[in-house]
């Protein structure tokens, strides 16, 4: 075995030293690899975290807007329908004019048995 480490010449030497750094290299790159790739997707999930939070973010301003212009849109209605009702003359209320009356009666709490004759059950 001497002779055989001896015959071996200072080239072939440097040859298996860089076989056995290059294993060593590449031992340390398979050990790293998921630890990158770990580092890389966490990476990804962080940015499209981010970009969700900017865009619901967005969304839910736009969302309070449409909210704040329904709630104008429908208290203009609201109105509306009201000094509709109102503008009605009382000699003879229309029967819509009573069915809207006995319906506010009745969400005020108002009992069946308070109610006028024209709003009881049953009529």
């Amino acid at each position: 075995m001497r002779e055989f480490l001896r015959a071996i010449g200072p080239a072939s030497w440097a040859v298996i030293a860089l076989c056995v750094l290059l294993l060593f290299v590449m031992g340390w790159c398979a050990a790293t690899a998921p630890g990158r790739e770990r580092a890389k997707q966490d990476r990804a999930v962080e940015a499209a975290n981010a970009k969700a939070r900017a865009t619901g973010a967005a969304s839910h301003d736009r969302a309070a807007g449409d909210r704040l212009t329904d709630l104008k849109i429908n208290n203009r209605l609201e109105k509306e329908r009201t000094d509709a009702v109102s503008s009605i003359p009382d000699a003879r209320p229309t029967a819509g004019r009573v069915a809207l009356a006995c319906h506010r009666l009745r969400e005020q709490g108002t009992r069946d048995a308070d109610l006028p004759p024209e709003c009881r059950p049953g009529r």
